[in-house]
């Protein structure tokens, strides 16, 4: 336990250092996209709003404030990979006399590759398959009991924003998860041992990200949870070859060390 805290100290510290970079590229991220949002709502609302549904403000600022909040989910999800490769770079400058860093160039192009590959294939799962048809049950289930469906328009857009964006990032489980096990960052057991933990959490993104009714924080879950185990079933295919070499380069060295 006090290892991984060393270890959470230790990456907290190389972003900390680069906070003035993440910054700037969130910064900038933001500004840029807030050029957008108005487009994207008017998009967003003709493609998930269910027919029938309408959608208002309830105070002044908040169709701003709407756009503010897309602003930011755009400049995070810019900023993310640079916060990645920041973490990247100091757990492999920790671990490197023990761990062996099996990218190269190469490979860091296809995984960036791949990456957005994966995200776009997420939040277009999300976008055009789940949300609409999510939406479409919460509003028949309230047309069915005679209620006029009249969603405020900040948490509307901001829920199928929201879900967009975390459905992308979750399609990235079993890039992120293999390279983990393959360099030895992660070991395929732990992931077992605390799976129960990850579906909690699981459950709480639903919680937050949909309202507050158990059928619709299951409905967000459940597909978060199957995806993991989809992604579980890669890292034991994929993530092993690293568990194999490690023993055996661990192994010539207290030999060479011997001799």
């Amino acid at each position: 336990m006090s290892e991984a805290i060393e270890n959470l100290s230790v990456i907290l510290l190389a972003l900390r250092k680069k906070l003035l970079v993440i910054t700037a590229v969130l910064f900038a991220g933001v500004m840029v996209s807030f050029q957008f949002t108005g487009p994207i709502i008017e998009r967003m609302k003709e493609d998930l709003l269910p027919e029938g549904a309408k959608l208002v403000y309830v105070s002044p600022l908040e169709v701003m404030m709407l756009q503010l909040k897309l602003s930011v989910i755009m400049g995070l999800l810019i900023t993310l990979p640079i916060i990645a490769f920041y973490i990247y770079k100091a757990i492999s400058n920790r671990f490197s006399v023990r761990i062996p860093i099996i990218i190269g160039r190469g490979q860091f192009v296809f995984l960036s590759a791949v990456s957005i590959i994966m995200f776009v294939l997420g939040a277009s799962y999300a976008y055009f398959l789940m949300l609409p048809l999510f939406l479409k049950y919460l509003y028949l289930s309230a047309a069915g009991s005679g209620v006029t469906a009249t969603y405020s328009i900040f948490k509307f857009i901001s829920f199928a924003a929201s879900g967009t964006a975390i459905f992308g990032l979750i399609f990235e489980l079993p890039i992120v998860l293999t390279f983990l096990t393959r360099n030895g960052y992660v070991k395929y057991s732990t992931l077992v041992t605390y799976r129960k933990h990850i579906y909690i959490v699981f459950l709480v993104i639903g919680a937050v990200i949909t309202p507050p009714d158990v059928l619709s924080q299951v409905m967000v879950a459940v597909p978060m949870i199957i995806f993991f185990e989809i992604s579980m079933v890669i890292v034991r295919v994929l993530g092993v070859k690293n568990k194999v070499s490690q023993p055996d380069s661990s192994s010539a060295s207290r030999a060479s060390g011997r001799s």
